[in-house]
């Protein structure tokens, strides 16, 4: 479990950083075609709204990045306590086991010619039950 909990992590860091990246090529892309000469205040207002928009795109893929996040880190967690409670209801089924066995021993060692005259039925009726079908 924690082998997919990093390899989901490494998943979306990566995808965040990609983000990350191609919002800044947009923005250098954008930013050297606003730089060659034309009407002034008009490609400046053009530049600074291109800035704000590749910024916010920044935010949002920050924003992206660290919910991506939490979510991997509440799978992870899920996933850790639900092997917990697997593994807690294996052992307690195990120790239930041992304590019929035990039971079962005492029972044998108190009245043994019952527990065989019972052991013998069991298979005279299996033996029956496995010719005819």
């Amino acid at each position: 479990m924690p082998d997919m909990k990093d390899n989901l992590k490494g998943g979306i860091d990566s995808a965040a950083d990609k983000a990350h990246e191609w919002t800044q090529e947009a923005a250098r892309v954008a930013e050297k075609k606003l730089e060659e000469p034309k009407a002034g205040g008009k490609v400046e207002a053009v530049k600074e709204s291109v800035q704000e928009v590749a910024a916010g795109a920044s935010r949002l893929a920050g924003k992206a990045t660290e919910t991506a996040k939490e979510w991997a880190a509440a799978v992870g967690d899920a996933a850790v306590h639900a092997k917990d409670k697997a593994q807690e209801v294996v052992s307690t089924a195990a120790d239930k086991a041992g304590d019929v066995g035990k039971e079962l021993t005492t029972f044998i060692r108190r009245y043994p010619l019952q527990s065989l005259l019972v052991g013998f039925a069991a298979g005279f009726l299996t033996a029956q039950l496995v010719r005819r079908s």
